[in-house]
C-alpha cells in the first residue's frame, strides 16, 4: 500500500504516531521543555516495510499550546518535507494551523543523519548552559554518570555538544545547523546560544532519553559552575587557571592586548560599599576581601601586566617594599 494513500494516512500507524507526539508534549510541557508554545517534536511513521529514510513524518504545529495538542492538530509530511495532512482550522482564540517553525531543521537533521525522532526543546537548562561563556563554541563534560545515556558515549567519555548562534527566525538557524552535524559526526545534539537544543535519535525513545540525559548534564553544569567547580574536568575541582590561581577555567587562554577571554569568568559576589569598619565588620575584610584579592591578583596581572598603570603599581609596590626592609634591618 503507498503512504501516500488516504487508507495509509488514516491507517493505524500514523495515528497512533499522531498520539505519543501529543503525550510526549504533554510530559515535556511539565519539564518546562516546550512552555509558552515555544519548542516542538517530530517522529517518523516506524514501518518495518519502508526504509526510514523513506518514511513519512509526522511534526507539532506551531504556536499552539503544546500540552493541550491532540491528535488532529499534527502535521504529516511525506520524507521529502511535503504535507500531506494538516489539522483543520479551529474557532477563535486559536490560530490558524501552520506547520512548525522547526521544521527545515528537523528534514535537515532527518537527511543528514537519517534520525528516527528529533526533539527541539526550549528548556531553561540548555539556554543557560549556552550563556555561561559567550565566546565558547562547544559544551563538554566528562565524569557524569548521566553521560551513558547519550549514544555513543561512557562514563569517562567526553560529551562535546556544538553551541551556534540563535537567529531572529527559526529558519534561518538550517545552515549553521547542518554545518554543526557536519562538524560533529559523533554528536546527537546542537544547542543554539539563548534559545535551546535540537536532540535526535533512531526513535522516539532514544531522542527522549537523550534529551533528559542532555537537560541533567547541562543542569549539573550550571549548579557546578555556580559552586565554583569545573564541570569539564574529570575530578570537577575548584576553577583554578593554570598559575594556579582560582576563578578561572581549564581552558582559559587570556590575552592581555586583544582583552579576549576564552574561558568562563567567575561570577562576582562583592562590592566593597566603604571603609572597613565603617558599614562592616573587620570579619569581612580578613574573611573575604583578603581571600578574594589573593584570588584575583593573577588574573588581574594576566589581563593588565602590559598597562603602564599596572607598571606603576608593581613599581610603587617595589619601592614601598624596599623601604620597609630598610627600616626593619
Amino acid at each position: 500500500m503507498a503512504t501516500t494513500s488516504q487508507a495509509y494516512l488514516e491507517g493505524i500507524r500514523v495515528k497512533e504516531t499522531k498520539a505519543l507526539i501529543s503525550d510526549l508534549c504533554r510530559q515535556f510541557y511539565h519539564l518546562g521543555w516546550v512552555s509558552g508554545t515555544g519548542g516542538s517534536i517530530t517522529i517518523k511513521v516506524h514501518d518495518d516495510s519502508i526504509p526510514k529514510s523513506q518514511q513519512l513524518i509526522v511534526m507539532s504545529p506551531s504556536g499552539v499550546q503544546k500540552e493541550r495538542m491532540m491528535e488532529e492538530d499534527m502535521y504529516v509530511l511525506s520524507s521529502d518535507g511535503s504535507v500531506l495532512s494538516e489539522p483543520l482550522a479551529k474557532p477563535w482564540p486559536h490560530k490558524p494551523p501552520k506547520c512548525s517553525d522547526c521544521g527545515p531543521l528537523f528534514l535537515k537533521t532527518y537527511e543528514m543523519r537519517n534520525a528516527g525522532a528529533v526533539i527541539h526543546s526550549h528548556g531553561m537548562e540548555s539556554c543557560l548552559v549556552t550563556m555561561i561563556n559567550p565566546s565558547s563554541k562547544e559544551f563538554r563534560i566528562t565524569h557524569m554518570e548521566m553521560i551513558k545515556g547519550i549514544q555513543g558515549h561512557g562514563y569517562y567519555d567526553e560529551i562535546v555538544v556544538p553551541i551556534i548562534e540563535n537567529t531572529a527566525h527559526e529558519r534561518e538557524l538550517t545552515e549553521s545547523l547542518a554545518e554543526a552535524i557536519k562538524a560533529y559526526p559523533k554528536t546527537t545534539a546542537v544547542l543554539v546560544r539563548n534559545h535551546g537544543i535540537y536532540i535526535w535519535g533512531d526513535s522516539w525513545i532514544s531522542a527522549k532519553t537523550q534529551a533528559e540525559c542532555y537537560h541533567y548534564l547541562f543542569d549539573a553544569a550550571i549548579k557546578l559552575h555556580q559552586l565554583g567547580l569545573d564541570w569539564s574536568t574529570p575530578s570537577h575541582s575548584p576553577i583554578h587557571s593554570p598559575n594556579g590561581v582560582q576563578g578561572s577555567h581549564r581552558n582559559a587562554k587570556v590575552s592581555a592586548k586583544e582583552g579576549l577571554n576564552d574561558g568562563i569568568e567567575p561570577s562576582r559576589r562583592y562590592i566593597v560599599l566603604d571603609v572597613e569598619g565603617v558599614t562592616t565588620p573587620i570579619s569581612f575584610v580578613t574573611d573575604v576581601l583578603f581571600p578574594y584579592a589573593r584570588n584575583s591578583v593573577g588574573k588581574h596581572l594576566e589581563l593588565t601586566y602590559d598597562t603602564a598603570e599596572t607598571q606603576n603599581d608593581i613599581k610603587l609596590l617595589c619601592a614601598q617594599v624596599s623601604q620597609l626592609s630598610r627600616e626593619l634591618f
